[in-house]
C-alpha cells in the first residue's frame, strides 16, 4: 500500500490508480448494474415522477461516495490528501484518457440534471439492446449494440464481453422455451423484427437523449457556452414514426421490449458478479475495502460514509478541468 504525504509534487500515481479502479469490475459491476436498473423508471418527456428521480440520485451519490471512499482506504490515504492532490499538476500535466462515459458517472453525482439525462439516455439504450436481441433470435445480426460516433462513446472491451455472453444465454434459453411462447408473444416479436420502425423510433430516442446530455454537461463545465448551444428539439423522423406506428400497437411493443429489458438486466447482473468474483481472491489482497463496499453495494446495503463527500467534489473538479474545451 503506498502512502500519500500531504507535501508530495507527484501524485500522478494517485489519478492512475483512480482510472484503473474506475474502469475494472470493482468499480464497474456496482456503478453500473445501478444505473441500468434504476434507470426503467427515468422515462423521457416525463416530469411527474420527479420525487421519485431525485430519491433514487440520493442513492446513487451515496453508492458513489461509498465506492470513492473504500478506493482511498485501499490506497492509504485520506480526503484531505486526496483533495491535497487534486490541486496539484504534475510537471507534464495528467494526460487522463478518460472514456466519456466514466466522467458522466462520476460527474452526475454531483448534479442532478445530468444524474436525469444519463439515466433517461441509459432506459433508451436498454430498449435498444432488448431489440437487438430479439433481432439476433432470429437471425439478424445489429449493426451495433448500441448506437456510437466516436472512440470514447464504445463499449469498452468488459462490457463488449458481458454482451457477448448476455446474447449466448438469450439465444440459448430462447431456443429451449420457444416451443413454449404463445400466439400473441410471436406476433409481437415478428412484427419488431420485420418491420424498422420501432427500431428507428428507438434509435431517434437515443440520439436525442445523447445530445441533451452532452449539451448539459457542456453548458455545466463551460457555463459561458450557454448562449452559443442550444438544446436538440426531437427529430422530425422520430415524430414521423410515431404517426405511422398505432397507438395500440406501440403499446404492446414498448411493454414487451421492457419485459425483455428486464431479462436483459438479470443476465447482465448475473455476468458483472461472475467478473467480480473472479477478480475478488487476486483484488481482496490489493482493494480488500473496495471489494466488501462493491459487494455490498450489489446487495443494495452500500456503506456510506459523509467523509467522502469531499473525495467526490474534489475529483469532479479535478476532471472538469481536464475536459475544459472538450466537445462531448
Amino acid at each position: 500500500m503506498r502512502l500519500l504525504t500531504m507535501g508530495s509534487e507527484d501524485c500522478s500515481w494517485v489519478f492512475d490508480s483512480l482510472v484503473g479502479f474506475l474502469q475494472g469490475p470493482i468499480w464497474n459491476a456496482p456503478i453500473l448494474t445501478f444505473i441500468e436498473q434504476k434507470s426503467s423508471v427515468f422515462e423521457p418527456g416525463h416530469s411527474e415522477h420527479e420525487d421519485e428521480y431525485k430519491k433514487i440520485y440520493e442513492e446513487y451519490k451515496d453508492l458513489v461516495d461509498s465506492m470513492l471512499g473504500s478506493y482511498m482506504e485501499d490506497i492509504g490515504i485520506t480526503p484531505e490528501q486526496f483533495e491535497n492532490a487534486c490541486s496539484k499538476n504534475s510537471a507534464g500535466g495528467l494526460q487522463i484518457r478518460f472514456q466519456q462515459t466514466l466522467f458522466e458517472q462520476v460527474w452526475a453525482a454531483n448534479d442532478y440534471e445530468i444524474f436525469k439525462r444519463m439515466m433517461i439516455q441509459k432506459n433508451v439504450e436498454l430498449q435498444l439492446q432488448a431489440l437487438e436481441m430479439i433481432q439476433q433470435r432470429y437471425g439478424i445480426t445489429p449493426q451495433s449494440f448500441l448506437p456510437t460516433d466516436g472512440d470514447e462513446n464504445l463499449q469498452t472491451e468488459e462490457e463488449s464481453r458481458i454482451m457477448e455472453e448476455v446474447i449466448k444465454q438469450s439465444l440459448e434459453e430462447y431456443e429451449i422455451n420457444k416451443q413454449m411462447l404463445d400466439r400473441s408473444t410471436l406476433e409481437i416479436e415478428q412484427s419488431l423484427v420485420s418491420s424498422p420502425e420501432e427500431r428507428h423510433r428507438l434509435e431517434a430516442e437515443c440520439k436525442r437523449e445523447k445530445g441533451l446530455l452532452q449539451t448539459a454537461l457542456q453548458l455545466t463545465i463551460e457555463p459561458q457556452l450557454q448562449k452559443e448551444e442550444s438544446v436538440p428539439t426531437k427529430y422530425e423522423d422520430e415524430m414521423q414514426i410515431k404517426k405511422q406506428v398505432d397507438a395500440e400497437d406501440l403499446m404492446r411493443r414498448q411493454e414487451y421490449l421492457n419485459a425483455q429489458r428486464d431479462k436483459l438486466l438479470a443476465l447482465k447482473k448475473q455476468e458483472r458478479e461472475k467478473q467480480l468474483q473472479a477478480v475478488e481472491t487476486g483484488s481482496s489482497k490489493q482493494r480488500p475495502r473496495s471489494a466488501k463496499a462493491a459487494q455490498l453495494a450489489l446487495a443494495g446495503q452500500p456503506e456510506i460514509n459523509a467523509q467522502t463527500l469531499q473525495v467526490r467534489k474534489a475529483l469532479a473538479e479535478r476532471l472538469k478541468s481536464e475536459v475544459v474545451g472538450r466537445k462531448f
